[in-house]
C-alpha cells in the first residue's frame, strides 16, 4: 500500500557526503559557480543540480551560421565574426561614458556599444582583436550597431572547430537572472548537463514512455538545453517547444500533477459523509423552487440534480459549479442548502467580501421568505449577535450561516456542519478553505464524516485549467442566462469619442438609470510611476464638478471603513446616488438592477476576466445596458487583444480561454495560489493535447493499479513515496 499523502511530507533524497556526488548536490559545487553565484541562483529558487537542470530555456537562437554585415537588418539577431579596428569612449551627460568598438568582417562595418562595461572587458577590446559578437541589430544615423553584445573571444576559424556551446549551433536563451550574464549561465549549464545528466533516473514507467514514443529523461534534458547538431533545421519547432525532448518533459509534468490530483479525488470518493437530501430535503427544495418568482433554467435544474445526487451519497461531494455572471449559481446553492437544512443539518456559505456576504444574505432572506433560518457573520457583526449565533450553532439547530473569513475564526464552532459552500473560491487561500473543511469533520461511531463541499466561481474556467487546478472536483456548468437578459453593448472609447460616451451616460441617468465608473487606483498617491492613471478619488471629484454636475456622485473603495462603504452602497441601492465611482471592489457581489452603465477607465490595464466580471454588474434589470471601455489611442498588443475580445464577445468561456492564453493561470487562481501550478515547461493552452494524454494515462494507472504494486510501476511508486506526497500537499487546491 502507498503511504498516506500527508505522511509523505519530506523527500528521502539526501545530499550525499560527497558534495559533488549527486543531483541533490548544492549548486555552488558546480564548476564555475561558488558561493556568490550560488546566492544569485538561490534568488530564483535554484539550489541544487536538479533545480538547475530543470531551469529550462524560454527560447532559442539560431547561431549555426556566421552572418555577414552586408545582410544586417533592423531588429534581427545576428552572430558576426569581427576584427576590432578602433575603440573610443563617448562622454555622457550623467558623468558616465559609452564605450564603442568599431569592427569589420571584411565586407562591412558595425559598432559594438556598452553603456555599462563588464569588469575587465575594456582591457580586452583592443585594436586587431578577433572576436565573435551576437546581439540585436539597430541602426543609428544609418549605420548598424549592437548594444551590449554577447562576446566570444576565439577567432571564428578556430572557434568553429569542434563543439561550441555559444555558436555554430542552436543556442538556448534563458530567463534573465540579475547578476548572471547569459554567457556565464550557459557555461554553468553546459557543465551541469555534461556532468550530471547521466545520473538522472526515470520516475515514469517505461511502458508509458514507449507508448508515447518519448525519449529517456537524461537525453531529453540534454537536448532541451543544448539541441544536438543537425537540429538547426527545426529551430521553429524548438521555439514552439514542439520537439520530442520538450514533449517528454511536458508530459512528465502533466502526468505527475494529474496523478496526484486524481489520486486525491479517488481518496475523497472513498471517504465517508452523511447522505442527505433524499427524503424531506428534496420536497423542501421543490416547494421553494415552485414558489420562486422566476422559472429555473435548464442549466440550473441540471446543476441542482447533480448536487443533490452527490449529497445523497455516503461519500463527500466535492463539486465546482461554474457559469457566467448572472447565470443563477447563487439560487442553485441556496436551494440545495435548503434541502440539506430540511434534514436537520447545518450549512456554511463563505464569501470573500462583506459586500458579497451581505448580498447573499439578502438573497437568502428573499428566496426563503422566512421559511429557512439564514444568519450573517462578518467582521462588522456585534459581539452580542456573535454570541447568539454561536449558541444556535452549538445547539445543533439546522440553519444557514453566511459570512466572510469570520466563519473560520476559532470561536465559530458548528455541531453538525454537513454542507460547505465557498463562493469565488479562488479568492481564498488553500489554508483558509482547509480550516473551514475541518469544521465540517465530525465523528459518528467509528467513522469520520466529512462535509459535502460546493465551490462556486463566476469566472468561467477553461477546460484545460479545470482539469489541472480543479481536477479533483466534479464540475457543473450553467451556460444559459435567465430569460429577459440582453447582452450588454460594449464599446472601446478613445480620444474625442469620450464626449459621445458621456452624453449617452447622461441620457441613461436622465431616464432614471444609474452608472458605475471604475478606476484602477484609489488615490493619486498610488500613482508614482503611473502619473497618467486616474484615481477614484480624483475622478469622483472631477465628474461631480465638471462633467455630471446635475447628478449625485458617490465614491467607494477598499480603504473606506465598513460603515462608510455600507452607507455609500445604501445610497446607490436606493437610487439616491446616480453615479458610483469605485475601484474593483464592486467586481463581485453588487447587484443593482437599475444600473445600466459600466464605464471603466484605463480598461487596457485590467485582465479580460476582470473586465467581464465588471461588465456583469450591469444588464441585471429589464433595460438595455452599456459598457464603455476607456482606453488611450495606443495600447500594447496584448491590451489591444483584450479590448477587442471583450468588445466582440459576451461568451464568458471564450473570454476565459483568451485570458488564459494571454495572462496565464494566475488570473484565475489569485496571488495567494500562485504556486498551485508549478509547471516549469508545460503550458496549459499550448500543450493541452499533452495534458489530456497525461490525464488519461494517470487515470488508467489509478484504475488498474491504484497502489502501484505492479513491478512496472516501481519507479512511479518510488517517486510518490520519495516526494510525491510533499508535492501533493503543496499543490492541492481545495
Amino acid at each position: 500500500m502507498l503511504q498516506k499523502d500527508r505522511s509523505a511530507t519530506t523527500s528521502s533524497r539526501s545530499i550525499t557526503s560527497n558534495p559533488q556526488g549527486g543531483l541533490d548536490t548544492p549548486v555552488q559545487f558546480i564548476k564555475g559557480v561558488g558561493p556568490r553565484i550560488a546566492s544569485v541562483f538561490a534568488s530564483r529558487d535554484i539550489k541544487t543540480v536538479r533545480d538547475l537542470l530543470t531551469f529550462f530555456p524560454r527560447a532559442y537562437e539560431d547561431r549555426t551560421k556566421i552572418n555577414n554585415t552586408k545582410d544586417l537588418r533592423e531588429g534581427m539577431t545576428a552572430t558576426l565574426s569581427l576584427q576590432i579596428t578602433g575603440t573610443r569612449k563617448i562622454p555622457l551627460r550623467n558623468g558616465r561614458h559609452l564605450f564603442e568598438a568599431r569592427c569589420t568582417d571584411g565586407a562591412g562595418t558595425v559598432s559594438l556599444k556598452w553603456f555599462n562595461m563588464p569588469r575587465g572587458m575594456e582591457a580586452r577590446l583592443i585594436r586587431g582583436m578577433q572576436l565573435i559578437a551576437t546581439g540585436t541589430v539597430k541602426y543609428y544615423q544609418g549605420r548598424p550597431e549592437i548594444g551590449h553584445p554577447e562576446i566570444t573571444w576565439n577567432a571564428a576559424a578556430d572557434a568553429l572547430e569542434g563543439e561550441s556551446r555559444d555558436f555554430g549551433r542552436v543556442v538556448p536563451v534563458y530567463t534573465e537572472i540579475e547578476g548572471l550574464p547569459s554567457r556565464l549561465l550557459r557555461k554553468i549549464l553546459w557543465e551541469a548537463v555534461n556532468r550530471y545528466c547521466g545520473q538522472l533516473q526515470e520516475d515514469l514507467p517505461p511502458s508509458l514512455l514507449g507508448s508515447r514514443a518519448l525519449p529517456p529523461l537524461g537525453e531529453a534534458i540534454r537536448a532541451i538545453h543544448f539541441p544536438p547538431p543537425g537540429e538547426e533545421s527545426s529551430v521553429k519547432e524548438l521555439v514552439r517547444f514542439n520537439t520530442p525532448a520538450h514533449h517528454r518533459m511536458i508530459y512528465e509534468e502533466f502526468f505527475k500533477f494529474e496523478y496526484l490530483v486524481l489520486r486525491k479525488r479517488l481518496r475523497m470518493e472513498k471517504a465517508a459523509a452523511e447522505p442527505l437530501g433524499r427524503a424531506q430535503g428534496l420536497s423542501a427544495l421543490d416547494e421553494l423552487a415552485a414558489a420562486l418568482p422566476f422559472e429555473l433554467t435548464r442549466g440550473q435544474r441540471t446543476a441542482i440534480k447533480e448536487i443533490m445526487d452527490d449529497i445523497g451519497s455516503p461519500h463527500p461531494m466535492n463539486r465546482l459549479i461554474q457559469g457566467d455572471v448572472g447565470c443563477g449559481k447563487t439560487a442553485v446553492a441556496l436551494l440545495t442548502a435548503a434541502g440539506v437544512i430540511a434534514e436537520g443539518a447545518q450549512v456554511a456559505l463563505m464569501a470573500p467580501t462583506e459586500i458579497l456576504a451581505e448580498q447573499h444574505h439578502a438573497n437568502a432572506l428573499k428566496l426563503f421568505g422566512g421559511r429557512v433560518p439564514a444568519l450573517l457573520l462578518t467582521g462588522r457583526t456585534a459581539q452580542s449577535e456573535r454570541d447568539k449565533i454561536q449558541a444556535r450553532l452549538g445547539s445543533g439547530e439546522p440553519l444557514l450561516l453566511i459570512g466572510t473569513h469570520a466563519l473560520i475564526e476559532d470561536p465559530v464552532v458548528f455541531k453538525n456542519l454537513a454542507y460547505i459552500i465557498i463562493d469565488e473560491q479562488h479568492r481564498f487561500g488553500v489554508e483558509q478553505r482547509r480550516i473551514l473543511r475541518l469544521k465540517g469533520m465530525r465523528k459518528s461511531g467509528q467513522k469520520t464524516l466529512h462535509a459535502h463541499t460546493l465551490v462556486m466561481t463566476a469566472t468561467p474556467i477553461p477546460r484545460t485549467l479545470a482539469l489541472t487546478v480543479y481536477g479533483d472536483l466534479s464540475v457543473s456548468t450553467i451556460t444559459e442566462m435567465p430569460p429577459g437578459r440582453s447582452p450588454v453593448l460594449t464599446k472601446v472609447v478613445r480620444g474625442d469619442a469620450r464626449v459621445q460616451a458621456y452624453e449617452k451616460i447622461r441620457s441613461e441617468i436622465r431616464a432614471g438609470r444609474q452608472a458605475y465608473f471604475i478606476c484602477p487606483l484609489v488615490s493619486d498617491s498610488e500613482a508614482e510611476g503611473f502619473e497618467h492613471l486616474k484615481s477614484a478619488e480624483t475622478e469622483a471629484e472631477r465628474l461631480a464638478k465638471e462633467v455630471f454636475c446635475e447628478f449625485k456622485v458617490g465614491l467607494l473603495h477598499g480603504r473606506m471603513r465598513a460603515d462608510e462603504k455600507n452607507s455609500v452602497m445604501e445610497g446607490f441601492y436606493g437610487g439616491g446616488t446616480q453615479i458610483l465611482v469605485s475601484t474593483t471592489v464592486v467586481e463581485v457581489g453588487v447587484d443593482v438592477p437599475n444600473a445600466t452603465v459600466m464605464a471603466i477607465e484605463h480598461a487596457e490595464r485590467f485582465g479580460l476576466s476582470q473586465l467581464h466580471q465588471l461588465r456583469g454588474r450591469v444588464g441585471r434589470g429589464g433595460w438595455q445596458s452599456y459598457c464603455f471601455l476607456f482606453a488611450p489611442r495606443r495600447t500594447s498588443d496584448t491590451g489591444e487583444v483584450r479590448l477587442e475580445v471583450l468588445e466582440e464577445s459576451h461568451d464568458g468561456f471564450r473570454i476565459a480561454e483568451a485570458d488564459l492564453e494571454i495572462r496565464g493561470p494566475g488570473e484565475f487562481l489569485g496571488t495567494r495560489q500562485a504556486g498551485d501550478l508549478p509547471f516549469k515547461i508545460a503550458q496549459l493552452v499550448r500543450d493541452r493535447e499533452w495534458l489530456m494524454r497525461a490525464r488519461n494515462d494517470a487515470h488508467q494507472i489509478l484504475k488498474t493499479d491504484p497502489d502501484l504494486e505492479l513491478p512496472e510501476h516501481a519507479s512511479l511508486k518510488s517517486y510518490f513515496l520519495r516526494e510525491g506526497g510533499a508535492q501533493f500537499e503543496r499543490l492541492k487546491t481545495s
